[in-house]
């Protein structure tokens, strides 16, 4: 590889005669990223990505601290590299966590403030940057890689590391000099989910994730409301994945965190999958959004539409779209089920519409029948806490029926319960749009017992 080639014979070409003396780590690293990278440094971002080239940087840092006889109190030859060639050419002290597959987000909340999100909560480590300035360093090399610039101009960033890490970062002078950068990186799970892995983890149950794809496959958008981190896009994976191979699905987000491909025995792809992503460059004439793509995916003939998160003014090309015979399936930050179709109406007047709130608010509710209501609850663990479905607007409310929501009890905790049917429009869409008549009856009606209890009753016992 040419960067590779042109690292080694910088390396070998700046070797001086004599040792080089250095006293403590700060100051080893220094000499040796100066005498390695000389004027190079964005060759040595560069080469994160390609496994040859990291080898060939990691070569280079294990010879010259041989040529040199540098020593650190503590560590050997190859333990000295390792920390060398983290922090030169990797992520530092925060390589192990990153690519930690249990470790959900990093954050750093200053230089010597770190910790760790996993399923078992918070965790602060004591490992940190040497200096507030080194902090600023590592997230800029972040940054690049993502292709975007963090400096004082652009002090706030949103960016990728690789395939599904994303980064949030910011810099001074949006935070003191003293802190260097606060930063979130946030781990996307790209593998698919199976019905069973969901319900194995208490997300759902099956009787759920069966409604969900019935509506997906069959012409029904559904919207996924909740919190960063919940897990909308687990969720929205799965869904996506139970679609029938036969149609088409147009995604798009910022960062890549859906993988919906899939391959036979023989490699050859056996869905119909279109994946795109917003373009955020820094100049506002180069920049592509959501709104952008949202308007390209309808001349690509899609089935299902997946804008991934929804933020601003795409909200009415979205319902749009739903609207006219496109299945939508879309995330957005909510506090309840309920209120994720007020969220959607802020969005939607954010595209500076006319349309009266009332009529506006009608037109959501018959794009988006279906709200899903997740959420990660104080032990760590994520449920679906409601599935509703929404069946008019009345003096500015949304109405709604909830189907499935997650109870809790002194008894058991806490369960998944199905406390509603679903109503004849959405029974005979379903139909319409070739569901079969079984699985649609089986939405229709509730267990005997059941549903011989009065709503509060039932949701007591349950």
């Amino acid at each position: 590889m040419a960067v590779a080639k042109t690292l080694r014979a910088i390396a070998y070409n700046a070797t001086p005669e004599k040792p080089v003396k250095a006293d403590g780590y700060e100051a080893i690293l220094e000499t040796v990223r100066k005498q390695i990278s000389l004027e190079n440094a964005e060759s040595l971002s560069a080469v994160i990505a390609d496994e040859k080239a990291a080898q060939t940087v990691r070569r280079l840092i294990e010879n010259y601290i041989s040529e040199q006889q540098l020593h650190l109190p503590g560590y050997d030859m190859n333990q000295l590299a390792d920390r060398l060639y983290g922090d030169m050419a990797g992520f530092g002290f925060l390589d192990k966590y990153i690519y930690d597959t249990e470790i959900e987000e990093i954050n750093g909340n200053s230089w010597n403030d770190i910790e760790l999100i996993t399923a078992e909560g918070v965790h602060k480590i004591s490992e940190h940057f040497a200096t507030p300035q080194r902090a600023v360093d590592m997230i800029r090399k972040m940054a690049r890689l993502g292709g975007l610039i963090l400096d004082n101009t652009s002090p706030a960033v949103d960016s990728y590391l690789t395939r599904g890490i994303r980064i949030s970062a910011m810099i001074p002078p949006l935070v003191d000099m003293d802190v260097g950068a606060v930063f979130s990186l946030r781990r996307q799970r790209l593998s698919r989910v199976s019905a069973q892995q969901l319900v194995d983890w208490g997300t759902a149950t099956h009787d759920m994730l069966d409604f969900l794809a019935l509506c997906a496959n069959h012409g029904i958008s559904i919207g996924f409301a909740g919190k960063t981190g919940s897990g909308k896009t687990t969720d929205i994976s799965y869904v996506l994945g139970s679609i029938d191979h036969n149609q088409r699905i147009f995604t798009i987000e910022e960062t890549r965190e859906l993988d919906l491909v899939e391959h036979d025995h023989n490699g050859k792809v056996k869905n119909r999958v279109i994946h795109t992503r917003t373009r955020n460059s820094g100049i506002e004439e180069a920049d592509i959004d959501a709104n952008d793509l949202l308007r390209k995916a309808l001349r690509f003939h899609p089935d299902v539409i997946v804008p991934a998160e929804m933020r601003g003014a795409e909200a009415m090309i979205a319902q749009e779209a739903a609207r006219t015979g496109h299945t939508v399936i879309t995330s957005l930050h909510a506090n309840s089920a309920r209120m994720a179709y007020k969220r959607i109406l802020s969005m939607c007047q954010m595209s500076d519409t006319k349309i009266s709130t009332q009529i506006l608010l009608s037109m959501i509710v018959e794009a988006f029948p279906i709200m899903v209501f997740k959420k990660q609850l104080p032990d760590g663990t994520r449920r679906i806490m409601e599935i509703i479905e929404a069946t008019g607007v009345e003096n500015g409310e949304v109405q709604a029926a909830s189907l499935f929501r997650y109870v809790f009890s002194q008894e058991s905790g806490g369960q998944h319960i199905r406390v509603g049917v679903i109503s004849d429009v959405l029974a005979n869409n379903l139909l319409e749009n070739g569901a079969d008549h079984q699985q649609v009856q089986r939405y229709q009606t509730l267990d005997a017992e059941l549903a011989s209890l009065p709503s509060d009753e039932r949701r007591r016992n349950l």
